[in-house]
């Protein structure tokens, strides 16, 4: 499971950047074939590599290991509100702190 979400991941976030699996291979000094069995979870990669690939995607480290569900921004906004409104005070202070600080 953890090696499927990283390899969905890799190819969500690829795409996204406009990258053909030989561009992306290219940047980060592997042959394109390996971004293949990265992508379809047949190889994991190190942790230079991983580090190449946040450096050539522009994204951070849990953009590559978030694996979870795929709701939309609706689905994401109700969850949200729910947790929202069972909060007390300190917490919900608390979190619009840390959503401050994401912006």
């Amino acid at each position: 499971m953890f090696k499927q979400g990283f390899a969905k991941n890799l190819k969500r976030l690829r795409k996204l950047r406009k990258l053909t699996q030989e561009q992306l291979a290219e940047q980060v000094g592997v042959d394109f074939r390996y971004i293949s069995y990265l992508e379809n979870a047949k190889s994991f990669p190190s942790c230079d590599l991983i580090e190449k690939l946040v450096k050539a995607l522009g994204v951070e480290y849990v953009d590559l290991f978030t694996i979870g569900s795929e709701d939309s921004r609706n689905e994401l906004e109700k969850k949200i509100l729910n947790i929202i409104s069972v909060m007390d005070d300190e917490k919900l202070k608390k979190l619009y702190n840390i959503a401050k600080e994401i912006l």
